[in-house]
């Protein structure tokens, strides 16, 4: 897995690691994910959809990475809280957070409603575990 060793023996946190891509292309956090692990770093993998961390996993430890799933909604302060304890279990320490989770809605920002709206401002401002 290790394409390099700028990362070994870190233990890095990446929230959104679930954000697959189309086709063959992969999502943001996933692709930070893959790269972290491939310079040494063990991940934990922090998505609110425990099925695409999976996929992030699996292709991570096809490599031969490490790293472990944690269901997470950023937008929830205990959720946030917890994400550091499966780190700690896993790997005793933790050096890197990534803060990955962005949404962002269809068309103008005038043509969204409140609730998407705030939706949008819980992810994008306030979910910074």
């Amino acid at each position: 897995m290790t394409q390099g060793n700028r990362l070994e023996g870190k233990v890095a946190i990446v929230t959104g690691a679930g954000a697959t891509g189309s086709g063959e292309f992969v999502g943001i956090g996933q692709a930070i994910s893959l790269l972290f692990a491939r310079q040494g770093a063990k991940v934990l993998l922090v998505d609110r959809d425990e099925k695409n961390a999976e996929i992030t996993l699996g292709q991570i430890k096809e490599e031969g990475g490490d790293a472990t799933v944690c269901v997470g909604d950023v937008t929830d302060i205990d959720s946030c809280e917890a994400m550091t304890e499966p780190a700690m279990r896993a790997y005793g320490k933790v050096n890197v957070l990534v803060n990955n989770v962005g949404i962002s809605g269809p068309g103008l920002v005038t043509d969204v409603e409140e609730e998407f709206w705030d939706t949008v401002m819980d992810v994008n401002l306030k979910a910074l575990c």
